[in-house]
């Protein structure tokens, strides 16, 4: 690869630091948590957390600037974001651009970043091997990175195109919106993201403004860093220390700006807005004081879980129950240390949108119910214990995940506090509960109206969002219906007991095993003594249900929303007290998963069973949902082009699976009297598949399995149907234009496994790990082609995929087919050309990621269950493409990529095009459709 001609400009300036280093220990964590921690402040001012994890598979590492787009120059809107974009392209010691991703890549790991509003965020992972040297080229990030000028004028491309891909995006145009209407002086006024005219070179400037900016903000006492890996706490802190010292220490203070989000006296307002989806939403933004000294006391969080509670009695019952709304969230909304907002967001039905001021009257209403009655005491404690029994028991999550988290985190709580600190309300204060409730009035509320037809008389500039502001001078009057609203009372789902079942810690999980078989279901059980947590999930499959085509596929749709509307009162109690389910339409019935604290378990089983059978199947809810829906699925049309592709090949080749277009279309001919025939009928000869996972004992797991099938199953159970993926034939030249709604162009070039085996499985996985840096390399750092370039990953069932998907802003479609085309033949070179040193790092990555152990209960529980849903049910699977990929040679892997990305060609293009499906009879016959097998009844 050609060396770059280094342009830097030194960034280690010379700033008196202090000379010792701060270390500490006493770090609240959840039980469960058997890392070991410790906290530095380096003498440079750098916040770092070390995290020992001996049982972790990969390291991870990241590193939070407290800076955002709210700092951004008003000459430089964007400016942030761009950086963010910048550090990844060059150090004084790695100078190549995407030297640092490629590696990363090539050792089994993945990265990322963010910029929001206070936080710019970079995180990865690697193999633990690899971990000094990833972590040595992520350090020169905040030493010395080069802002190569080159580079500077290529980059803005990609943040313009990441612009222009989410320019119908209805949360990015409600925001563009919003910055309209606040304090032209507070920083949400301003445009995050930045594009071509804010980011324009002027005289050079960019660059300069660009070092100028980091110079002023990316200050070792503006930065907290985590690290994690199955090393040392003293082989960390050497890790971290000869690195970090290095960081520039500009004593810096942190963003304060000091402005209100609305100027005074501007207040109440309505604002209206036209989005891009058929959308009706009306929400409420209240301006209130700043939060960050209140972290033990959250009093947004408790206001928010009583205005946005949605049992019995709540504003959401009520308005569902006229017909009005179909979801409702409240809570804080912006937040720094100038200010915040609460918010409260309505998701209206037509019914709603045409009686908005009605729906608006009882949200007042709500809220003074909870000036009068909603401040007590036993109440905070109620949530309080909640949030302490969620972090007790708190399962860990990817190191990834909790690096970056954790990171974020330290600029918002004490270092003891770290991991508590979201979880942590234990101080009472009914003073100010009743301060901040003052904040929420009529007076001091924008009203924001979101709708097709809404009235608009203004269009904003950078996403060109028709939208109006006028100022609200009354409220009507008091509706009848305010008698219904009602506080929530206390939690029946609360757990009480968290003991053990098995609390002899096991090396390593047992796999499930069958406790019953018989003509009616089957019983898996894991018997958990690894992850020692007092939780439990319970995943049915109820086959057979609901498969008969596309009407049927359709109507179970609606029936799963019937059953989540009835019991959507009892599941939100649930939730907070940390009980959760799920129902939807697999590939072949309906699945279920109910997870969270085994005391209760069996109390949300029997619940939501009840609302299985007797779902509530009134003429106005069928109509309701329905209609919801429809527009859902229509809506769909509206996503940006990358997600419409990557889902497509799914749509067309899972013969169990159907483009929302045509569900819609289905709905749309429903016969309310037919859809009641097919709920009653909807269990008559099912079968179920049935698996308890966690701190439950098998006697009551085999308890309840008989009650679920018992109650159920109705009739003889049927022979399960089989999943198929239709194949594309080899030399198939199929093309699927799917006229996408977008001035983006966007294409996914989808390569097809030959069988379901795992030599092809392992195949792939090859072929993508050699292809994903390169091609993003390629097509998005020196084509520039767009902001989303990415080889993903489509695997169907068992059988293997991946596709090869471009969006862009500044080429069609037949550009970016004549660039894929290029690539694909050019890198042919490239593998044949591969080193066994480089086959054998690609190979270590790949076995990186394979090897990679569940991190919780729930993951464990989830792996399992894919095997079972996928017929392995001996789970070795992974084991056995392990096993396959540890004896590829690089012949098999040279043979596998002239068959499939050249010769041959298992291959289909889906594109944003108009125009006519090419090829079809690339698709083969329905003899050579690869089938799932069957259950062996």
């Amino acid at each position: 690869m050609k060396r770059i001609v280094v342009a830097f400009v030194c960034l280690l300036f010379v700033v008196p630091a202090f000379s010792e280093l701060l270390v500490r220990e006493d770090i609240a964590r959840s039980e469960g948590d058997t890392s070991s921690y410790r906290y530095l402040l380096l003498p440079n001012n750098l916040q770092v957390l070390l995290i020992s994890d001996a049982t972790a598979d990969k390291a991870a590492a990241s590193l939070d600037v407290f800076v955002g787009s709210s700092s951004d120059p008003l000459q430089r809107q964007g400016l942030a974001h761009f950086l963010e974009h910048m550090l990844f392209l060059g150090t004084d010691k790695y100078p190549e651009p995407d030297e640092y991703q490629a590696f990363i890549s090539e050792h089994g790991g993945r990265h990322n970043a963010y910029t929001s509003f206070e936080h710019t965020n970079y995180f990865f992972d690697i193999n633990p091997a690899s971990f000094e040297s990833a972590l040595d080229r992520f350090s020169r990030f905040f030493v010395a990175p080069l802002f190569n000028a080159e580079y500077v004028d290529r980059e803005k491309n990609a943040v313009h195109s990441e612009y222009k891909a989410r320019i119908k995006n209805d949360y990015r145009r409600q925001m563009d919106v919003f910055s309209q209407v606040v304090n032209p002086e507070h920083p949400a006024s301003k445009f995050s993201v930045g594009n071509l005219d804010t980011l324009e070179d002027r005289d050079g400037k960019l660059r300069q403004d660009l070092l100028a900016f980091y110079k002023a903000h990316y200050s070792a006492d503006r930065m907290a860093l985590v690290v994690l890996a199955p090393r040392s706490l003293d082989e960390l802190q050497a890790m971290v220390l000869e690195r970090f010292q290095e960081v520039p220490n500009f004593k810096t203070e942190k963003p304060f700006h000091g402005q209100p989000l609305f100027r005074e006296g501007s207040l109440p307002l309505l604002v209206t807005m036209q989005p891009e989806r058929e959308l009706r939403e009306l929400s409420l933004t209240f301006p209130m004081p700043a939060m960050h000294e209140f972290d033990r006391q959250k009093p947004l969080a408790y206001l928010g879980n009583l205005i946005g509670h949605e049992g019995k009695g709540s504003l959401l019952e009520v308005l569902k129950s006229r017909g009005l709304a179909e979801g409702l969230r409240a809570g804080e909304g912006i937040a720094d240390r100038s200010g915040s907002s609460f918010d409260v967001t309505i998701a209206l039905t037509p019914a709603g949108y045409d009686q908005w001021r009605e729906v608006l009257s009882l949200a007042y209403k709500e809220i003074d119910l909870v000036k009068q009655q909603g401040i007590a005491q036993w109440r905070f404690e109620e949530q309080g214990a909640l949030a302490d029994q969620q972090f007790r028991f708190k399962e860990l999550s990817d190191p990834i995940n909790r690096v970056s988290g954790l990171a974020a985190n330290l600029h918002e709580y004490p270092y003891a506090d770290v991991m508590r600190g979201p979880y942590r309300m234990d101080e009472y204060d009914e003073a100010l509960l009743t301060r901040m409730l003052e904040y929420l009035t009529p007076d001091n509320a924008m009203v924001m109206l979101m709708a097709p037809d809404v009235d608009t008389a203004r269009m904003t500039e950078k996403y060109q969002v028709p939208y109006g502001v006028t100022r609200v001078s009354s409220l009507p009057d008091v509706v009848a219906a305010q008698d219904q609203l009602a506080l929530p009372e206390a939690n029946p789902f609360v757990a009480k007991n968290f003991d053990l079942k098995f609390p002899q810690r096991a090396a390593q999980p047992e796999e499930p095993k069958t406790l019953v078989s018989n003509p009616h279901y089957r019983l898996w059980h894991y018997a958990d003594n690894y992850y020692q947590v007092p939780k439990a999930q319970l995943y049915v499959a109820i086959r057979g249900a609901g498969d008969g085509g596309l009407a049927e596929a359709a109507m179970t749709d609606l029936y799963v929303r019937l059953v989540e509307e009835t019991l959507n009162e009892t599941s939100y109690e649930a939730a907070l007290a940390g009980l959760r389910y799920g129902v939807s339409r697999g590939s072949d019935g309906v699945g279920l998963l109910f997870s969270g604290f085994d005391d209760r378990l069996p109390l949300l089983v029997d619940v939501v069973t009840e609302g299985l059978l007797k779902p509530d199947t009134s003429a106005e809810l069928i109509e309701r949902l329905r209609q919801e829906l429809i527009r859902r699925w229509r809506n769909s049309a509206k996503d940006t082009p990358y997600l419409q592709l990557m889902r497509e090949p799914s749509y067309l080749l899972d013969v169990n699976a159907w483009q929302p277009e045509r569900l819609a279309e289905a709905l749309e001919a429903l016969d309310p009297e037919v859809f009641r025939e097919f709920v009653a009928g909807l269990y008559r000869g099912v079968y179920l598949e049935i698996f308890a996972s966690g701190n439950i004992d098998g006697q009551l797991a085999a308890e309840m399995a008989e009650k679920l099938s018992s109650r159920v199953v109705s009739g003889d159970s049927q022979p399960w149907p089989e999943r198929g993926i239709t194949r594309v034939l080899p030399g198939a030249k199929m093309q699927v234009p799917m006229a996408i709604d977008h001035k983006d162009a966007g294409i996914l070039r989808y390569y097809q496994g030959r069988n379901d085996s795992v030599e092809e499985t392992a195949r792939f996985l090859f072929l993508r790990q050699l292809i994903k840096a390169p091609f993003f390399h390629d097509l998005r750092t020196q084509q520039q082609l767009g902001y989303v370039v990415a080889a993903v990953d489509q695997g169907l069932d068992r059988v293997p995929g991946f596709g090869l998907l471009v969006q862009s802003p500044v080429a069609d479609v037949p550009a970016l087919e004549v660039a894929i085309d290029k690539f694909t033949e050019d890198f042919a070179g490239v593998v044949s050309a591969l080193s066994s040193e480089e086959f054998e790092r690609h190979r270590a990555a790949i076995l990186t990621g394979l090897r990679e152990k569940p991190k919780s209960l729930a993951e464990q529980s989830a792996r399992y269950w894919g095997s079972i849903d996928l017929r392995d049910y001996d789970f070795a699977r992974r084991q056995q493409v392990i096993a396959a990929i540890e004896e590829m040679t690089m012949p098999q892997v040279v043979e596998t990529y002239g068959l499939i990305m050249r010769e041959a060609g298992y291959s289909l293009q889906l594109d944003s095009r108009s125009g006519n499906f090419m090829g079809g009879d690339g698709f083969a016959g329905e003899k050579d459709i690869y089938r799932l097998p069957s259950n062996n009844l």
